[in-house]
């Protein structure tokens, strides 16, 4: 019986190999259809095709020393540093783009009516000038707006 369980276990062990070969092949699909359709598939794929993985893979070792060598404070100064720097550049394109679709400046413009109240003599006084030095006079009838007259009191005699 020994022998019969053995090949027993030797015909498992075959098939869980074979089984295993096969989630491997799976696998090797899943992954090349990944890096096929996927941004993040096909950026990994160009830093191997490049040959920078081995930069990428020493920065993995180094960090894989601890939180008290020098290599991981110094790659984690440079991420600070290169996410900082992202931000900024990410903020100066935004305005750029901003500034290709609405122009360079905003301009905001305001028109003010300032209304003078004068008096009719000085009204006339002033187009009897107009007159004078050849310019344009004024055609259109001024609104008229009637005021109570307050009685004015004067005061005769010293004042103290």
């Amino acid at each position: 019986m020994s022998k019969e369980s053995e090949f027993l276990d030797y015909v498992d062990s075959i098939k869980r190999k074979e089984q295993q070969k096969e989630e491997l092949e799976k696998i090797k699909q899943w992954k090349k259809e990944w890096r096929e359709t996927t941004y993040a598939g096909m950026i990994i794929a160009f830093v191997e095709r490049t040959g920078t993985s081995g930069f990428f893979e020493a920065i993995a070792d180094a960090l894989e020393g601890g939180e008290d060598t020098a290599s991981f404070y110094a790659i984690k100064i440079i991420y600070r540093v290169g996410i900082i720097t992202s931000c900024i550049m990410f903020v100066f394109i935004v305005g750029y783009l901003f500034k290709m679709l609405f122009g360079d400046e905003i301009v905001i413009e305001q028109e003010v009516v300032i209304r003078e109240e004068i008096t009719r003599s000085q009204y006339e006084a002033e187009q009897r000038e107009k007159k004078k030095r050849g310019e344009k006079v004024d055609d259109e009838p001024i609104p008229v707006v009637k005021k109570k007259q307050s009685k004015v009191r004067q005061r005769r005699g010293k004042r103290d």
